[in-house]
């Protein structure tokens, strides 16, 4: 059995933790005022927010997001995140399928 601690993954805001021919899962961390620019993805995706608040912005939709909300998002659909809260924004970005 494979078990990460997330903690000990090298890297600084965006860390790849799950990395699988089926998909991947990445734990994202803003600090209050940084963004997750706009971008896409050739697969499926779905970002679950652990802690924080912010925005997000899937294709032209906007909504405000917090821990324990699910957001799926569709291949290829410009998505964004950002954080407008006074703490840590963590998100959990989960890519479906192989890219």
């Amino acid at each position: 059995m494979e078990i990460v601690d997330v903690n000990e993954v090298a890297g600084a805001q965006v860390r790849k933790v799950y990395d699988h021919a089926q998909g991947q899962a990445l734990l994202v961390a803003l600090n209050p005022g940084e963004t997750l620019r706009r971008h896409t993805a050739p697969v499926d995706i779905f970002i679950y927010v652990l802690e924080g608040e912010g925005v997000a912005r899937i294709g032209e939709e906007e909504a405000q997001v917090r821990a324990d909300l699910l957001l799926p998002c569709a291949a290829g659909v410009p998505h964004a995140l950002e954080n407008t809260g006074d703490g840590v924004l963590r998100a959990l970005v989960v890519k479906l399928g192989s890219s």
